[in-house]
């Protein structure tokens, strides 16, 4: 980016899917492991810190079109802001690879918080998003797999 004049905003595209594509053909959580077992999306999800990915975990594959509940463009302004990485929803959601991330404080030149509607119901208990449209498949980024809970306070009425 130019250190002299940077941009006012950045935009990014963000892709949510329910269910979750598949990883390889298989299902999304294929290889995943908690305590050693296989690793299943239903019931309690208060270890979801304590998934384990296998080693050479693979990006998922490309949704359905049909399963897209969100494809958003959006903007995020200009405003140094300092946030803690990972933030607030450690342990409320996995990364679909292993992805490094150390526990810090970071200084951003960008920062915004949206809230986002889906388009479409989610078909599953799970939504899968991705800030960079589920491609290539060998991007180096990981995408997000939240479980979806009961409506909060937050909740359109």
């Amino acid at each position: 980016m130019a250190d002299e004049k940077p941009p006012p905003a950045l935009f990014r595209r963000m892709q949510a899917a329910s269910p979750p594509p598949a990883r390889n053909g298989a299902p999304w959580q294929t290889g995943l492991t908690l305590d050693g077992e296989p690793f299943y999306p239903v019931g309690a999800l208060d270890r979801l810190a304590d998934v384990e990915h296998p080693a050479g975990a693979t990006n998922l594959d490309q949704p359905a079109p049909d399963t897209f509940v969100l494809d958003w463009t959006f903007d995020i302004p200009g405003d140094q802001h300092t946030i803690s990485i990972p933030g607030d929803g450690e342990g409320q959601r996995l990364l679909s690879i292993p992805y490094w991330g150390p526990a810090t404080e970071k200084t951003v030149d960008y920062y915004v918080t949206h809230r986002v509607e889906w388009a479409e119901q989610p078909a599953d208990a799970w939504v899968a998003v991705s800030f960079d449209g589920f491609y290539p498949k060998e991007r180096d980024s990981a995408d997000i797999l939240i479980p979806l809970g009961a409506c909060d306070e937050l909740c359109p009425s």
